[in-house]
């Protein structure tokens, strides 16, 4: 009787999991296909070209060639959360992974200094550790976030980049700033894209970038 009542569990809960798996599956295909409309709409007032790769049925590329000044490329990939295993999502969610969109921008100037600004924990929060210990820069705290950051000048910066995110911040993973490009990155949670006008995000990028380049180089007399 014992026996029949533990394989009676087990099958529902493999119903359960196998049910959860594929509900799990199309939500992360709808959420993907939303938040790619999204990045679309965020793209079109930067103008030029758009190309969109998608990388999985959950993840994409979209690139934009040519788009206005100060921006000489841009890049928007998206990476749905994870809802297909139920100990994966609650990991996930306890780590603070939503739904998240990285901006890869290449700029028409070289900025002077570079840095590393990302919420510890994070998702992206390895890679921005290793990049600043590759470039020998120290890290400290910064509120709830890290800073690693080459000197009293590019920490000015990161503060300057972390006003201009405004409310946005508590959605930050990553945000770094690079000699060479890409030469600005924005890394951000989007749990509901409605919430977050694209238009709004696009003026947000152009922000970034023109206060990153007030510190660069001179353009070269081709740019």
């Amino acid at each position: 009787m014992t026996d029949q009542f533990a394989l009676l569990i087990l099958i529902a809960l493999g119903v359960l999991l196998l049910g959860w798996y594929i509900a799990g599956n199309e939500l992360m295909r709808r959420r993907a296909r939303r938040l790619a409309l999204w990045s679309k709409r965020v793209a079109d007032p930067l103008g030029g070209t758009q190309y969109i790769r998608w990388l999985t049925s959950q993840s994409y590329r979209l690139e934009v060639e040519h788009p206005h000044a100060p921006f000489a490329s841009v890049a928007l990939v998206g990476l749905v959360e994870s809802w297909d295993v139920p100990m994966v999502w609650l990991w996930n969610r306890w780590h603070g992974r939503r739904d998240l969109v990285l901006v890869q921008m290449a700029l028409r100037q070289q900025p002077i200094w570079g840095l590393e600004l990302y919420r510890p924990g994070s998702l992206l929060a390895g890679d921005a550790r290793y990049a600043a210990r590759q470039e020998g820069w120290p890290e400290e705290p910064l509120d709830d976030l890290c800073l690693a950051a080459g000197g009293a000048a590019p920490a000015d910066l990161a503060r300057r980049l972390l006003a201009e995110l405004g409310e946005r911040q508590v959605d930050l993973v990553r945000l770094a700033v690079r000699r060479r490009g890409p030469h600005l990155s924005l890394a951000l949670n989007v749990p509901d894209p409605t919430r977050l006008d694209p238009a709004d995000f696009a003026r947000l990028l152009e922000r970034l970038a023109a206060a990153t380049l007030r510190y660069a180089t001179p353009p070269s007399p081709a740019g």
